[in-house]
Formats: structure tokens, C-alpha cells, sequence
């Protein structure tokens, strides 16, 4: 077998949730098994499939691929440097905090823009950022996506972080922060075989726990 058809098994680092993996166009058969696999997920933007990051995985991956797969090393992502604003910008980052607060953002929300508008303002410090172009905004989050490899939902709170400073703050229109975001990942569910939640309800004992989850799944009731 060719060296660019064999499937790539990225060793996790230690505290990483999910074990990544390559797996060519062509191997059709395999991928398929992969996406039988319990927790299986596709990441569009890397190109990768993923599991959960267990021993019981790592193993699993190695018999099913067996004699068709290498391992490679992960590489670790590297850390955003902290670093103080300057009183200018500590000022836009008050000046962002209270309109979001006015127009009813979440806390959740406005702590997110807030950390994620940091290195922005840290970028280009030395810079008007009314000045900067759009070209100028894509090439920052090009930044930080190639050097600290920034996740997809990172980078969309980034993106939705510039957005919020320049049309909220400085009253920009819209259009001119259309600048190039990450494709959505598509999540399929996995869903859990009829032995699987039978043996789940079958180990509660206590059998107001057992009625209440029997409500919960035959309802398909959710969190919230």
C-alpha cells in the first residue's frame, strides 16, 4: 500500500480529550467502520475524524485499522501570550462591556467578546483601529488561527467579537465586517443501542432514579 493510503493515528497528548485520526478519501470501508464507532466526529475545517480519548479507544483504533496505520505525534498547541493593555485599550474593552450590557447581551456572552478582543487590541496596539481594513482584521484572525491554532468556536467568538466592537462601539454598518469564518461543524448524534439503555436503567437500584430516567428517555426530555 502507498505511504499516502495508510490512516494516520495522532498519539494524544496527555490531558487531550479526543484521539485524532486521518483517513484517506479512497479507504471508503474504513471510514465507514470509523463512523460506526461510538462518539465519532468529523472535523471539516482539519480534514480529521476524532474519538473520545480513552485506552479503550487507542486500542480499538490500532485492531480495527490493523496493518494500515501509522502513528504520529500530536503537536501541542501553542499559548496565547497575556499581556496588559494599555490604558487606550483597557478603555475600548469598558467601552464594549457597557454596550453589550445596554443592548442585554448574556454575561457569558459579554466575558467572551471581552477575553477574545484582548489580543486583537494587543495586535494592534500601536494602531487606530478605526483605520484598520478588512484585509487587516482577516490577517490578524489568519494569525491566530496558523500560529496558535485556534478552535473553530474560538474563532468565531473572535470574529463575533471585532464584529461587536465595530458596530456597536464605533457604529460601523454591517457589511463591512464580512470577513471569511470557519464552516460550521455538522455534529451527528450517537445514538445509544436498545441493550446500551436497557443495561443503563438496569444498574440504578433505587427505584425512584430508575422511574425518573424511564421518564426522561421514553419523553426524550433535555436538560433545560
Amino acid at each position: 500500500m502507498e505511504s499516502n493510503q495508510f490512516i494516520v493515528i495522532y498519539r494524544p497528548l496527555p490531558k487531550a480529550g479526543r484521539i485524532k485520526v486521518y483517513i484517506p478519501f479512497q479507504l471508503k470501508n474504513e471510514r465507514e467502520k470509523f463512523k460506526k464507532l461510538n462518539t465519532s466526529f468529523y472535523h471539516p475545517t482539519q480534514k480529521l475524524w476524532s474519538i473520545v480519548h480513552t485506552e479503550e479507544n487507542w486500542k480499538l483504533l490500532q485492531a480495527i485499522f490493523n496493518g494500515i496505520f501509522t502513528i504520529e505525534e500530536s503537536v501541542k498547541k501553542s499559548i496565547i501570550p497575556s499581556k496588559n493593555l494599555n490604558e487606550s485599550s483597557e478603555s475600548i474593552l469598558i467601552a464594549l462591556k457597557q454596550k453589550l450590557i445596554l443592548k442585554a447581551f448574556s454575561q457569558s456572552t459579554i466575558k467572551g467578546y471581552c477575553s477574545a478582543l484582548r489580543p486583537f487590541l494587543s495586535f494592534f496596539e500601536a494602531r487606530e483601529l478605526k483605520d484598520l481594513s478588512k484585509e487587516d482584521i482577516e490577517s490578524f484572525v489568519y494569525h491566530q488561527i496558523s500560529k496558535y491554532k485556534i478552535s473553530e468556536s474560538a474563532q468565531n467568538t473572535l470574529i463575533n467579537a471585532i464584529k461587536a466592537y465595530y458596530e456597536h462601539v464605533l457604529g460601523r454598518e454591517r457589511t463591512i465586517y464580512d470577513i471569511q469564518r470557519p464552516k460550521k461543524s455538522l455534529v451527528l448524534p450517537n445514538i445509544l443501542s436498545q441493550e446500551e439503555i436497557k443495561a443503563i436503567l438496569a444498574s440504578v437500584e433505587n427505584l425512584k432514579h430508575r422511574t425518573v430516567l424511564m421518564l426522561i428517555y421514553s419523553a426524550g426530555l433535555r436538560i433545560s
